[in-house]
């Protein structure tokens, strides 16, 4: 039975059973980049990705092959993301300089395939992937004649020298160290037939953070992540030679060629066994035959893209609709294909740049900066969590669920520290985390403080005023895990991995306040986010965040064992203060909290209680507060981390959610030739919240799923025709489409009450 719905402002229907018949999904092709041209520098690159190694790739107008290879956690002894190097690929003939020049990156597929042909017809043709199955980066080329091949390792970390000026600033976080910031040189490793560097970690911060901190003992609990760390690269091909060690050449004029990459980041071992694992890596991709190992390839992107999508079209002939309704569709899809190149490796992504991130030019739109290496992304390697959250938030409609778990990893590594200094600090048990972390859970130094003996501060307190009491991250984080569970019904990872987290996050803030006369916590000292410092009392985001995680708690007591910790967290919500509210022109609305002083930044922390807690909201009572609070606070500036695409669309505002989204998905990066690489913003190019918060602005303009109830087009622009496949609570999908002339028809729905709202306004 296929159910379709037209002109009723909102229905209602519970799915006893639905036979399903799938929506054979659109072809990508429209949406592929496409260049015929050659690029200038390294801000004309596409990326690739297979979720850990990553490339910038590049034709320059010699008509070189140039690729930046990355992976996710590839951490410098001085915690900076290094790149893992750069490969040049030269041929003789230059086929690739020709006029007649075609590189398109095939979403779908998850390649880059590039061809020319030059003046006398001679013709040359690249496959370019990072294999979604094995750490290995591959390019097949096929030539109508017969060529010269060289690849050259161009290495540039050479020498030992010292990060000067601003770009300290990529090492952020100990970038105010009265010390010399030492950049370190690769190492060059000599094998015939091969090209292999790698960088050694010879020494490493991590005592160091835990020394500034007061919590030097720890290193007996644990073990440093960084020392003795190897990370690079090697290089084979059949018929390829080692003219020297940073070259390979063809033994004869080639007309087919296959160079393979193998990338390999190891700790704590020697170099000779770094080597051979690296050898075993690429060696096993050399036994399977590339037309092979490319079908496994598709097929892994195939299923990636046949899980979920949304194709928007316009449902007019408007110029202007066409437009806009293809770059949201293409930005959409660009944003997520960059969110799995880059999500399923050792640490989560990184929201200033990712792993795409390449040479500084023209400043990148900010003054102090100069022509740095592509090494350098303002802000460095440290996790921001307001910032690290955003992508992880787009990837639960969308099915995305792997993609989520190297954010939790990373969190859950780190909960023994946590809960160590804890206990040191405060003498009380749970756990908190610093707005601004590194990889293995400490403050940053720069913001903890250098000189502590002279700020007059205790333990675990900012230096950084900005962030000081800014720890309403773990609140969030076991929100979004709740979230996770309730898309997944995944309970065995839930109550083995993601509960015992969220158990110390309560037990934290359960114990670390105090309460006031009437028996209700009082949180303070606080802040309310980065916009009202210190000072602050109940502080909405805390309040809205542990009144959704205590009721989420509440509602799945049934799956949680632990029957002391249930009657605490039964307690403690009674305990729980009101949101806080205010009266703007006599209406209420949202009050970022109590006692409020300057605002210092351009957070909206009041609408947290929309989103991502989802206290207020369509459909819910007292929405309308919130929609006061919304119209009193948003601006024309909502891009980079700005979530104001979200509330309108949360909050029901159809022209508002449409206005931003199209904005947002159609502001580039003006000297990056990739159109989804947005920024610089507040951070770097390409910044990775933008486009992300995009993403989840427009699935829930499309879909809000909650408390086995689904809102079906809450926020969708009437002129805008869609075929989607989403991903809702209960491990459900819904799949069907929306055109204005014909309404909507569901060709899988759900078994929880979907209620409908007529697309409107345009």
């Amino acid at each position: 039975m296929i159910t379709t719905f037209k002109n009723k402002l909102f229905l209602t229907f519970i799915f006893v059973s639905i036979s399903l018949s799938a929506l054979s999904q659109s072809k990508l092709d429209p949406y592929n980049v496409v260049w015929t041209s050659q690029s200038k520098s390294p801000s004309g690159s596409m990326p690739l990705g297979n979720g850990d190694i990553g490339a910038n790739l590049w034709v320059d107008e010699q008509g070189q092959l140039c690729l930046y290879i990355s992976k996710t956690d590839a951490f410098s002894e001085i915690g900076r993301l290094l790149k893992v190097g750069k490969i040049i690929l030269r041929t003789k003939p230059q086929i690739l300089s020709a006029k007649d020049f075609n590189q398109i990156l095939k979403i779908e597929d998850g390649l880059i395939q590039i061809e020319a042909t030059n003046a006398e017809n001679q013709s040359l043709s690249i496959t370019c992937l990072i294999d979604a199955n094995r750490p290995v980066l591959t390019i097949s080329g096929k030539s109508t004649i017969p060529l010269e091949v060289e690849l050259v390792n161009a290495i540039w970390r050479t020498s030992i020298d010292s990060l000067k000026g601003s770009e300290r600033r990529s090492a952020y976080g100990i970038m105010d160290s009265k010390q010399a910031i030492m950049r370190e040189i690769d190492s060059i490793i000599s094998q015939k037939d091969q090209l292999i560097w790698v960088h050694q970690n010879k020494s490493s911060i991590w005592q160091s953070t835990l020394d500034n901190q007061n919590i030097s003992e720890f290193n007996q609990l644990s073990k440093d992540p960084l020392l003795n760390q190897n990370f690079g690269a090697i290089v084979s091909g059949t018929n390829f030679y080692n003219q020297n060690n940073k070259t390979l050449l063809s033994k004869k004029p080639l007309t087919e060629f296959e160079l393979n990459i193998a990338v390999l980041k190891t700790q704590n071992v020697q170099l000779s066994t770094w080597t051979k694992e690296a050898q075993k890596i690429l060696k096993n991709a050399e036994k399977i035959p590339f037309n092979e190992r490319l079908l496994w390839h598709k097929n892994w992107w195939a299923d990636f893209w046949n899980q979920h999508y949304i194709l928007i079209t316009a449902a007019d002939q408007d110029a202007i609709t066409i437009k806009d309704t293809y770059a949201v569709s293409q930005g959409y899809l660009l944003q997520r294909y960059m969110n799995a190149c880059a999500g399923r490796g050792g640490l989560p992504i990184k929201f200033n740049g990712s792993i795409f991130n390449v040479d500084v030019e023209d400043n990148m739109g900010k003054k102090y900066l100069s022509n740095y290496d592509a090494d350098f992304r303002d802000w460095g390697a440290n996790y921001w969590f307001q910032n690290t959250r955003l992508p992880y938030y787009s990837m639960l409609y969308s099915g995305d669920f792997q993609l989520m778990k190297p954010l939790f990893d990373m969190y859950l590594k780190a909960l023994p520290l946590a809960k160590y200094r804890t206990q040191k600090y405060f003498n009380h048990a749970g756990a908190y985390f610093p707005e601004t972390m590194t990889p293995w859970g400490t403050f940053t130094i720069d913001n903890y403080g250098w000189d502590r003996s002279k700020l007059n501060l205790p333990d675990g307190i900012s230096q950084n005023k900005y962030i000081r009491y800014v720890w309403e991250g773990s609140i969030e984080l076991s929100k979004l895990m709740i979230d996770y569970y309730e898309f997944t019904n995944d309970q065995a990872y839930f109550k083995n991995e993601l509960l015992p987290f969220i158990k110390e996050i309560v037990i934290f803030y359960n114990s670390h306040y105090q309460r006031d006369t009437s028996g209700k916590i009082s949180i303070q000292p606080a802040q309310s986010l980065e916009t009202y410092f210190e000072g602050v009392i109940n502080p909405l985001p805390e309040v809205a965040g542990l009144h959704s995680v205590l009721d989420k708690l509440v509602e799945h007591e049934q799956i949680i064992a632990d029957k002391n910790f249930m009657q605490e967290v039964i307690v403690m919500k009674k305990a729980l203060p009101e949101v806080p509210t205010k009266q703007i022109n006599g209406s209420t609305a949202l009050s970022p909290g109590y006692n409020l002083g300057e605002r210092t930044n351009i957070e909206k922390p009041e609408l947290y209680a929309v989103f991502p807690y989802r206290v207020y909201g369509l459909g819910k009572d007292k929405v309308e507060s919130a929609i006061v609070s919304f119209n009193s606070n948003v601006k024309d500036q909502f891009s980079g981390w700005q979530q104001d695409a979200i509330f309108a669309a949360y909050l029901g505002l159809t022209d508002d959610a449409k206005r931003m989204v199209t904005h947002n998905f159609t502001t580039k990066h003006t000297k990056s030739r990739f159109p989804a690489f947005w920024g610089p913003n507040y951070d770097w190019v390409p910044d990775q919240d933008h486009g992300t918060v995009n993403m989840r602005a427009l699935q829930n303009m499309l879909v809000q799923s909650e408390n086995d109830r689904v809102l079906l087009f809450p926020a969708w622009p009437k002129n805008w025709n869609v075929a989607f496949k989403m991903h809702v609570q209960g491990q459900q999908i819904i799949q069907g489409n929306y055109d204005m002339s014909k309404g909507v028809t569901l060709t899988k729905g759900a078994t929880a009450p979907i209620k409908y709202y007529l697309p409107k306004s345009n």
